[in-house]
C-alpha cells in the first residue's frame, strides 16, 4: 500500500515550504562557517517538513554532507542522493551492522561496544565511521575512561577509518552560559588522545559561538529549517514555513458559555468564535490550549479551550464577517506568528512544533526545482 498525500482540494489544513527559504538559510550559514565545511541535518524527515523534497534542494545548492538520526533514515536518504556523504547520529544499531556498509552510510560511534562491533562487521577492510566524544551531555558519546581504553589500543585504531571526531553542545542555544566553553576545553583535551579525522562540533547555535566552536565541519539542523539558532538576539534565518488552516464554522456564543472539553474556559462577553480545521492530531499542541494563537486579516485571534484532536476554537469577535466565514483560512505560522512564536506560546522548541506537523495536512513546495 502506497503512502497516501492528502491532496490539497481535501485538505483541512495546508503547509506551505519555502525550499528557496531553506537553500538561502544554508548559504548564510555556510557563509557564516567560512573556512568549515557545512553539513546539513535532515533527520526526522527533514525536521517535518519533507526530507524527499529538502534534501535534493540542499544538494543541488551545493551541500555533500548530510547528517541523520537512525539508519533507517540514511538508507531513505541513499536513495535520494546516491553519491552524497551520510552520517547516522544515533550510532551503530544492533542487529543492523551489514545495512550501514551495504549502503555506504557512516556510523557515529559512541560507545567500545559499537567500536567492537563495527571493527567485526569491518572485517579485514577498515570502514569508515566517525567517534563522538561526551563532552558534557551525557546522552551519547564515549565516558572518559572508555575514550583513554580506545586511545591506549593502537590494534583498535587501525581497523578503523575514523572520519571525524565529534562531540555535540548541550546549552549553545543558552546565553550567558559557560557550559559551552568547559565542553570544548574538554573536546581539545580528548582530541589530543585521537587525533586522526576531521572535527566536527558545531550545531546551529555553535557556528555563531565562534570559530573556536566549529570544528572542521559543522552540522546546522534546526536554523535550515528558519528557527532562530540564537534566541536572545534577531532571527537572522528566512521563515521556511507557512501553516493555514480552513474555517469550519461560526457561531456566536453569550457570556457564560463554555468552550471545549472540560468547560476549562467560559466566555466572559458576547462572543464568536470559529471551529478551525487543526488539532493535537496534526501536531497543533494541547498545550496551545488558551494559550497558542492565529491570524485573521492581521488581527490576533486567540485560542480559546483545550485544543482537541481535530479542531481548535478561535475568538474571532473582532474580525468581520466577510472575513470569516467557513471555507476561509486562519494563519497559525506565517508572517504574524513565526515557528518560535508558536512554541513559546506551548511553552516548548521550534524543533517540537516542526517535527510535530501531522500527515493529515498538505504539503505544497515552492521554490527549489518546481
Amino acid at each position: 500500500m502506497t503512502e497516501y498525500v492528502v491532496p490539497e482540494h481535501l485538505a483541512g489544513a495546508i503547509v506551505t515550504v519555502d525550499l528557496d527559504a531553506i537553500v538561502s538559510n544554508y548559504q548564510l550559514l555556510r557563509d557564516s562557517a567560512k573556512g568549515a565545511i557545512t553539513a546539513a541535518v535532515v533527520k526526522a524527515d527533514a525536521y517535518g517538513l519533507g526530507m524527499a523534497r529538502v534534501a535534493p534542494a540542499l544538494a543541488a545548492a551545493g551541500c555533500e554532507v548530510f547528517f541523520v538520526a537512525h539508519v533507517s533514515e540514511g538508507i531513505q536518504l541513499r536513495e535520494l542522493l546516491p553519491d552524497t556523504e551520510i552520517h547516522i547520529l544515533n550510532g551503530l544499531l544492533s542487529g543492523a551492522e551489514a545495512a550501514y556498509g551495504d549502503h555506504r552510510l557512516i556510523p557515529v560511534l559512541g560507545s567500545l561496544n559499537e567500536v567492537d562491533r563495527w571493527i567485526a562487521q569491518c572485517g579485514d577492510t577498515p570502514l569508515a565511521c566517525d567517534i563522538h566524544i561526551d563532552t558534557g551531555m551525557l546522552r551519547l558519546g564515549l565516558p572518559a575512561d572508555e575514550l583513554n581504553e580506545l586511545a591506549a589500543d593502537p590494534a583498535r585504531l587501525q581497523c578503523l577509518d575514523v572520519q571525524l571526531v565529534m562531540s555535540h553542545f548541550a546549552s549553545a542555544d543558552v546565553e550567558n552560559t559557560n557550559q559551552s566553553a568547559r565542553q570544548l576545553m574538554a573536546f581539545r583535551a580528548s582530541r589530543e588522545k585521537l587525533p586522526m579525522g576531521r572535527t566536527n562540533l558545531a550545531n546551529s547555535a555553535g557556528i555563531f559561538l565562534g570559530a573556536e566552536y566549529r570544528g572542521d565541519v559543522v552540522r546546522p539542523g534546526i536554523a535550515l529549517y528558519g528557527c532562530n539558532p540564537t534566541p536572545w538576539t534577531e532571527n537572522p534565518m528566512r521563515p521556511v514555513i507557512t501553516l493555514s488552516a480552513q474555517i469550519l464554522q461560526v457561531r456566536h456564543v453569550a457570556p457564560g458559555e463554555t468552550v471545549s472539553y472540560g468547560a476549562t474556559h467560559a466566555v466572559d462577553k458576547p462572543s464568536k468564535i470559529a471551529t478551525v480545521a487543526t488539532g493535537y492530531a496534526d501536531g497543533y499542541l494541547r498545550s496551545l490550549s488558551d494559550t497558542g494563537y492565529g491570524f485573521i486579516s492581521g488581527i490576533r485571534v486567540p485560542v480559546l479551550g483545550r485544543v482537541t484532536m481535530d479542531m481548535i476554537m478561535l475568538d474571532v469577535s473582532e474580525i468581520a464577517e466577510d472575513k470569516c466565514r467557513p471555507g476561509m483560512w486562519v494563519e497559525l505560522i506565517g508572517s504574524h506568528v513565526t515557528v518560535d512564536d508558536v512554541a513559546a506560546a506551548a511553552g516548548t522548541i521550534g524543533h517540537e512544533i516542526m517535527t510535530s506537523i501531522g500527515a493529515r495536512y498538505h504539503r505544497r513546495y515552492i521554490g527549489g526545482e518546481n
